[in-house]
């Protein structure tokens, strides 16, 4: 594999190469025959990957044994990646209005892979998380080793850490977490990068890999922020003015065009995140005292550490902070900065109720990140150490690469995705539903089923009582009833409406299509049958239920 620009192939990288230049000395620039497009195109055509860039392309496709694809393929989206899925069955104009939470460029992406009807979008997660691996590889490897060995062990170790982390052995659901991972540790990669050989077209690179990966993930803003001020205070440390120049006016640039991104495609899909009872509880209580603060910190690492992946914290640390001292030792000090300014910048978004701390799916890149950085610092102290242990060295990273793996054996494959199959209960209403019967549908399922609906097109509806901010419905069949609220009155109001509808035909049915109840919405709906004098029953696939509007005579 050749990074852009630096003109290195992996099977070629030079030892020593961690000692920085001088400060503001430039590296020599190619003849102008060299950097012309002809040249370029030339060189790309007569490309032929070398047996190490097969080798890791193969790491990263062993993502495809970890997961279970034939389950993912099989299970119906649930109510989080439905709201995802259903955005496929809008016109493209509407899409930055109806892709919500999720970045634009993920919901184009969806589009692109989706086949009507089915699951085959979850390939998507899967790719990016192939992605991670084999850039955790180039990562690790091109910090500046002092030797061959030592290079594509960490780039083996960081990759393998990647790939069977826990955080990311349970990404199968259609979310852009692994498109997370992928795009920070792309941009700390860059950063390595641009501290090995510094050059405007390096920090270019760093800049788009920020600004245009914001279209596909939210954390690379994080990151991205991270690596810029780390950039320029270790410029400004060394005293090159020069390069915190062209450092700052690079961030300042990468900033507005961040801000543009946003306003374009992410700012009208932001709502509190306090307006829902989830979420709050990842947030730092700063209102609390310091105490509070600790106590908040760690619960958090105490609930999700196992995601880690790395043991417990007495091995786990000292790995983490080894690896921020071996990138730094190896002339990477702004890449370690970076890594390490992270965490205090997550705990004040947290604090500012603008981001959750250590949340199992929105913290994947943390996930992978820290993973990456433990690898680094176990390479590192085997190299430190083998003076001293000889021919042990080798042996006790192949035992700590095969505990991780061992530890990560509970999550191969495993069934994450909750089963709410709103898929089966579309299906079985198509199928068994009459002409006349009504079909109620309850808020959180209004995506699934207009995603699954065979008939028609949806469209969309404003409303205020969920983070997404529409609902899906179908103005060319009334029939079909979408619930507008999840409580009382938004229950009631619905199957009022349907049973107005159901008395307009002889022996109509009244299909009930619920899944994802919040807690009392299942009250809600018992209180409002009651209210009305209707039974349920319930048929075909859990969660499905079917009122006889007609009375007993109709059965």
């Amino acid at each position: 594999m050749t990074s852009p620009g630096d003109g290195t192939a992996l099977t070629g990288l030079r030892t020593g190469d961690g000692a920085p230049p001088a400060p503001d000395e430039m590296p020599a620039r190619p003849g102008a025959a060299a950097t012309g497009w002809r040249p370029r195109v030339r060189r790309l055509t007569r490309w032929r990957p070398t047996l190490e860039q097969l080798a890791v392309l193969s790491l990263g496709l062993l993502v495809l044994l970890v997961h279970d694809v034939g389950y993912m393929l099989r299970q119906s989206f649930w109510t989080d990646e439905a709201w995802v899925a259903v955005t496929t069955r809008f016109p493209l104009p509407q899409l930055p209005a109806t892709t919500s939470s999720s970045p634009i460029g993920w919901s184009v992406l969806v589009r692109l892979v989706t086949v009507s009807g089915t699951q085959t979008a979850r390939l998507l997660p899967l790719a990016f998380a192939g992605a991670a691996v084999v850039t955790a590889y180039w990562f690790a490897r091109r910090i500046g080793w002092r030797s061959e060995v030592e290079s594509v062990a960490a780039g083996l170790a960081a990759a393998l850490g990647v790939l069977l982390v826990p955080a990311m052995l349970v990404r199968n659901d259609l979310k852009q977490y692994t498109a997370e991972a992928f795009t920070a540790l792309l941009t700390l990669a860059l950063t390595s990068r641009l501290e090995r050989d510094w050059s405007r077209r390096g920090l270019a690179a760093l800049s788009v890999s920020v600004w245009a990966g914001l279209l596909f993930s939210n954390a690379v803003a994080f990151v991205g922020v991270a690596a810029f001020v780390a950039v320029c205070i270790i410029q400004a440390a060394r005293r090159a003015w020069r390069r915190l120049a062209e450092a700052a006016v690079a961030g300042a640039c990468t900033g507005v065009l961040m801000l543009a991104v946003y306003e374009a495609f992410d700012a009208r899909a932001v709502t509190p995140l306090n307006a829902s009872t989830y979420w709050p509880r990842f947030f730092l209580p700063v209102t609390q005292g310091l105490r509070a603060d600790a106590a908040f910190v760690v619960q958090r690492f105490g609930r999700v550490h196992a995601m880690f992946g790395l043991g417990p914290w007495w091995l786990a640390v000292p790995l983490v902070v080894a690896g921020l001292v071996t990138m730094a030792r190896l002339g990477r000090p702004a890449t370690a900065l970076a890594v390490i300014a992270l965490w205090p910048e997550m705990l004040v978004l947290s604090a500012l109720k603008k981001y959750p701390f250590l949340n199992l799916r929105t913290s994947t890149f943390l996930f992978a990140v820290t993973v990456v950085v433990a690898a680094i610092g176990l390479v590192g102290l085997c190299s430190l150490l083998r003076p001293w242990l000889q021919g042990w060295v080798a042996a006790l990273a192949a035992v700590a690469l095969v505990a991780f793996a061992l530890g990560a054996q509970t999550y191969l494959r495993s069934h994450s995705i909750p089963n709410e199959d709103v898929r089966g209960q579309t299906r079985y209403v198509a199928a068994h539903a009459a002409p006349g019967d009504v079909i109620v549908v309850s808020l959180a399922s209004n995506w699934g089923f207009a995603y699954y609906w065979p008939d028609g097109q949806p469209a969309r509806r404003f409303t205020p009582a969920d983070m997404q901010q529409y609902v899906a419905y179908f103005p060319g069949q009334p029939r079909i009833v979408v619930a507008s609220a999840r409580d009382q009155a938004g229950v009631d109001a619905a199957l009022s409406r349907a049973l107005a509808k159901a008395r307009q035909h002889r022996c109509a049915r009244i299909w009930l299509v619920r899944t994802h109840l919040a807690r009392g919405e299942g009250s809600a709906w018992a209180a409002a049958l009651s209210r009305h004098g209707q039974s349920v029953t319930g048929v075909g696939h859990d969660g499905l239920s079917v009122i006889q509007a007609g009375g007993p005579s109709c059965q």
